[in-house]
């Protein structure tokens, strides 16, 4: 039987894919792991026949992870451009008035992004837990496709994997609270197995 192995370093995406993924396939083996090591003790002489690993996981470099204050943040949403900005002017705008009207919703979307990375990036959250796994599966198991299957990434991070070689990225599904988001991963479970035996067959 083929293996898929899972790193990830939460407990909860762990019960997603054991409870509501891997229940939808009797064709592959999950091993489930923590860390990358773990996940060679669990495999001992297999060879899986693809990774699927979580990008963003804790920096234990970052020694006093905190969460951003909430002054803090409103402070800083009052300097983001409001909605006032994006139609000021926009049925009168000379030239490609659509574009116009989409660089100035940008503005407003990436201003929020770079604030969700440095909230992140204080917690210590980041993409170096799965960059890493990535790199040590390339050196221990360099025929064996390795694939991202992420939640909170963000552009930034779909460049960083692909430079580092990543076969493929998939979203998580994501709903308004726990139960939610298990009925939305159960859902999209077939279409996700369904494309992750395309890395493998290949």
């Amino acid at each position: 039987m083929s293996i898929i192995c899972f790193i990830d370093d939460s407990p909860f995406e762990h019960n997603l894919v054991r409870n509501d993924i891997a229940p939808c396939t009797e064709e592959f083996e999950f091993v489930y792991a923590y860390t990358f090591d773990e996940a060679k003790t669990l495999l001992n002489s297999r060879t899986p026949s693809l990774f699927l690993l979580d990008l963003w996981g804790q920096d234990e470099s970052i020694t006093d992870p905190y969460i951003t204050p909430r002054v803090e943040l409103e402070k800083k949403i009052k300097n983001l451009p409001s909605l006032d900005y994006i139609y000021k002017d926009i049925a009168e705008f000379e030239g490609d008035s659509c574009n116009e009207y989409l660089r100035r919703f940008f503005s407003i979307v990436d201003g929020w992004r770079t604030m969700f990375e440095d909230v992140c990036a204080r917690i210590g959250q980041n993409r170096k837990y799965g960059l890493s796994n990535l790199l040590q599966a390339r050196i221990y198991y360099p025929d064996v496709p390795a694939v991202f299957y992420t939640r909170k990434s963000l552009i930034n991070d779909a460049v960083a994997m692909f430079r580092a070689k990543s076969d493929g990225l998939f979203i998580k599904p994501t709903g308004s609270d726990d139960t939610e988001t298990s009925l939305l991963t159960k859902k999209y479970a077939p279409q996700l197995i369904s494309e992750l035996k395309k890395f493998i067959t290949t």
